[in-house]
C-alpha cells in the first residue's frame, strides 16, 4: 500500500513538473513572438481584459500581417491560451 501511495504521488510530481516546464516555455514563446512587433506592455495591458475568443481573434490579425513571425497551429493555440489565461 505504501508503495503505491510513493508511486502515486511521484506521477504527480512528474505531471506538475512537466505542466510547469510546458507554462514556462508558452511565456517564452509568447514574449519571443509578440515582442517582435510589440512592446510587452501593450501585449500585458490586457490581460484580464480579453477571452480565450477575443485573444484568438487578436491572435489570428497579428499573425496574418506580412511582418509577424512564423507558428505552428500549435504554437498558435499555447499562445492564445496563455494570453487568455493571464489576469490583471
Amino acid at each position: 500500500m505504501k508503495t503505491i501511495r510513493v508511486m502515486t504521488l511521484g506521477a504527480a510530481l512528474l505531471c506538475l513538473g512537466a505542466f510547469l516546464a510546458i507554462a514556462g516555455d508558452t511565456k517564452e514563446l509568447v514574449e519571443k513572438t509578440c515582442s517582435s512587433c510589440h512592446d510587452m506592455g501593450r501585449v500585458r495591458a490586457a490581460d484580464g481584459v480579453k477571452d480565450q475568443t477575443a485573444w484568438s481573434a487578436t491572435v489570428a490579425r497579428m499573425l496574418a500581417k506580412g511582418n509577424a513571425p512564423a507558428v505552428t497551429h500549435e504554437e498558435h493555440g499555447l499562445i492564445v491560451d496563455w494570453l487568455a489565461e493571464q489576469k490583471k
